[in-house]
């Protein structure tokens, strides 16, 4: 691949898989760390498709389904202490998560994009600790991207079901990460990876990946991600690019606000082979009402002028209203209540194309 920039370093995002605090040496032997994560879930179309999917909707693509989504399992030991090496092993198992955010060249085939298993290693790699806080992890790992994250020990999302910009981000990637807090308000990280969603390359090219977080409080943070490398089958030239800003508030104790702005670009998809855009904005409201109840609320809207992720000249839009009920603080019930709607007939309705998909999901998901 082209050089492309020093690789500018990366600190956690706001739904950060890992700690970008500075590194305390360690005054005893660290113990080996489990935990895990349980989710079931039902969901229903309201268009009944012929199909039987939600159309765009990544982890609850099936219609009609009572399911066992998955069973993620996590292993760690020293991560973020100083003078340490550490590793972590995450496995996952079950219906519908598995066979989405599976790497291509592990459990999904690199060049057909066909996954057809219930297992997946999400995140294996070995970790160093430098006394100066400096992290460098090596292996496969959750990528820097998003203000959601994948479904398990790592965090909840406000919302039971994914955005399309999650969807249609990556999952992990498999390489080097460098992670370095240069103060208490901001740190930085770098990726030097095979791709995205790759665990075995399918080009001669690398890509690299850039986040610098600001978080001046616990209650505000900033974070600005890049990424950027050649993701096509057997093509090192075309590029893609992607830019997100996010931004994370929390206003009082019952109140927080989000936002995620979003743009890609990727050569050799659009018309005659030209450059293909995508964008979007989410924007994000958790409101908790009670030790038990929230009720959380999330807007966001995708465009596809060239078609890269949907179809041509789309511009979808949807509005997810999601109550949640803690029976514990590890037990959660949650419903979404999902509007999407968009500008050409993108969704099935018994077998015809029309502007509107209105959703139903109910799960609940368990830590341990």
């Amino acid at each position: 691949m082209r050089p492309l920039l020093l690789l500018m370093l990366l600190g956690a995002p706001v739904c950060a898989q890992e700690s970008t605090q500075v590194a305390v040496p360690a005054e005893t032997e660290p113990e080996l760390q489990f935990n895990g994560f349980v989710q079931s879930s039902f969901s229903t179309n309201f268009n009944r498709p012929s199909d039987g999917r939600n159309l765009y909707h990544g982890y609850d693509e099936r219609t009609d389904r009572l399911r066992f989504d998955v069973l993620d399992l996590n292993l760690q030991y020293a991560l973020d202490e100083a003078d340490r090496t550490g590793f972590r092993l995450e496995l996952t198992g079950g219906g519908s998560m598995p066979r989405v955010d599976a790497a291509s060249g592990l459990f999904r085939d690199p060049y057909t994009g066909y996954s057809n298993t219930d297992f997946d290693i999400r995140q294996a790699f070995v970790s160093h600790t430098f006394g100066n806080g400096l992290r460098v992890d090596a292996g496969k790992f959750a990528t820097h991207l998003g203000y959601e994250v994948m479904d398990g020990v790592d965090g909840r999302n406000p919302n039971a079901t994914r955005a399309l910009t999650f969807t249609y981000s990556p999952f992990t990637h498999t390489g080097v990460r460098a992670t370095y807090p240069i103060d208490d308000t901001v740190s930085v990280t770098a990726l030097l990876v095979l791709g995205a969603d790759s665990f075995q390359d399918t080009n001669q090219s690398l890509s690299v990946g850039a986040q610098v977080n600001y978080h001046p409080t616990d209650d505000f943070s900033l974070v600005a991600n890049f990424y950027q490398g050649a993701e096509q089958i057997r093509n090192d030239r075309s590029q893609r690019q992607l830019w997100e800003l996010i931004a994370n508030y929390k206003v009082t104790e019952e109140i927080t606000l989000g936002a995620e702005l979003f743009r890609a670009r990727e050569q050799g998809l659009g018309a005659g082979g030209g450059t293909a855009h995508w964008n979007s904005l989410v924007l994000y409201w958790t409101n908790r009402l009670s030790d038990q109840f929230s009720l959380n609320f999330r807007q966001e809207w995708f465009n596809d002028p060239e078609g890269a992720r949907i179809l041509p000249g789309a511009h979808v839009s949807g509005f997810t209203v999601t109550p949640e009920y803690r029976i514990t603080e590890d037990w959660v019930v949650r419903a979404d209540f999902r509007f999407d709607n968009a500008d050409r007939a993108v969704f099935d309705r018994a077998g015809q194309r029309v502007k509107q998909q209105n959703t139903f999901f109910l799960g609940q998901s368990y830590k341990f």
